[in-house]
């Protein structure tokens, strides 16, 4: 005697889907469009047959009077028909009724699988048909409302002029796949270190990217993610070692200064590795400053000055750290934190070298 104020009100709502309908029976649906919602604006959708999750990829269906009907309204188990979905083109297919999603009469969404879901499907690359067919009859048809394309695939990454600290370093992805359409997103990945995406980039064709390492990249070997704009991507494992010349083993003198004034060193290297008349030689502290205690970071030495192939000269801003000189007040309140730290070198030539804390310039109170 229970069960009726359960299964009744469920009927009611069941039977709401269809009610502001005049008519449940052949009312013929019109599909006007197929959104990727990663790509909204593009036309047609474009889908990848890879990747997408354990669903496949989530796709909407644009139109009106898309109507589904109650099924078996007043057992104890309802549910609702919704519209059937096909795709034909270079394969034909049906959705599986479990991918299809109801939200109005205006909007449906679908899980499209692919080869990665479950269950899986691959559908053939290519242009096709979409067709809404309401339960009781009535088929609308789309022509050439989805692309479905391959995953992108990478088969060599090189450095054609190695790798220079201080700037970009050229890099070459080549595979198939590729949008030169639209760009991608390219990051290197590292385990304990966050993605560094790659800026700049150049799609020359689909089977061609120009792309730069950006300067100050950590030197190891990292994975290299390629991910198009409609959601497929490919992860090539060890695919770049950035690695810099080295300048040998540095030293600075003398290896210390106060903190209230800013101190002149001589940085030495024991290779004849520093180069004269290509650039500036960049020298950092890496350091925190008074403003921000907590963060460090690469404070720019001043006044660097090439001496010979083995010796720059340089002034770290232990009072001044990043403001402008000369400092008047004598707290130097944007000056470097005392303490001994480390430092980094790099010739105009894209040779790199560190000077551990262990061995480096101590700030004094």
């Amino acid at each position: 005697m229970m069960e009726e104020p359960v299964r009744l009100p469920v009927a009611a709502a069941l039977l709401s889907l269809v009610a502001c309908t005049e008519s449940t029976e052949g009312t013929t649906p019109k599909l006007e469009g197929l959104i990727n919602p990663l790509q909204r604006l593009v036309t047609p959708a474009r889908v990848c047959n890879a990747g997408g999750g354990a669903a496949g990829w989530r796709l909407e269906l644009i139109g009106s009077r898309f109507t589904p009907v109650p099924r078996d309204a007043l057992t104890d188990t309802p549910s609702v028909e919704l519209p059937r979905i096909s795709l034909s083109g270079p394969s034909d297919y049906t959705l599986p009724e479990d991918h299809l999603f109801f939200a109005r009469t205006e909007l449906m969404r679908m899980d499209l699988p692919t080869r990665d879901s479950t269950p899986s499907n691959v559908l053939p690359p290519g242009t096709y048909t979409v067709a809404v067919t309401n339960p009781l009859g009535g088929t609308s048809e789309l022509e050439g409302a989805l692309r479905v394309v391959p995953p992108p695939v990478i088969t060599s990454i090189t450095a054609p002029q190695g790798f220079h600290y201080s700037a970009g370093s050229p890099l070459v992805i080549e595979g198939s796949g590729f949008r030169s359409d639209a760009l991608p997103l390219i990051v290197l990945q590292r385990e304990g270190e966050e993605d560094q995406p790659l800026f700049t980039l150049t799609v020359v064709s689909d089977t061609r990217i120009e792309t730069e390492v950006p300067p100050a990249t950590p030197e190891g070997t990292y994975a290299v993610t390629l991910t198009n704009p409609e959601g497929c991507a490919v992860t090539r494992p060890q695919a770049l070692t950035v690695a810099y010349a080295p300048l040998g083993t540095l030293s600075v003198s003398p290896r210390g200064g106060p903190a209230n004034s800013d101190t002149a060193v001589t940085l030495t290297s024991t290779a004849a590795a520093f180069t004269d008349g290509t650039g500036t030689h960049e020298v950092y502290l890496v350091a925190p400053v008074k403003t921000d205690p907590g963060q460090t970071v690469n404070i720019p030495l001043y006044d660097v000055t090439y001496v010979s192939s083995t010796q720059l000269k340089a002034t770290v801003p232990t009072c001044s750290g990043f403001d402008a000189r000369p400092v008047t007040d004598p707290t130097c309140p944007g000056g470097i934190v005392p303490g001994t730290y480390g430092l980094i070198v790099a010739d105009p030539s894209g040779a790199f070298g560190t000077l551990p804390a262990s061995s480096g310039f101590t700030v004094s109170p």
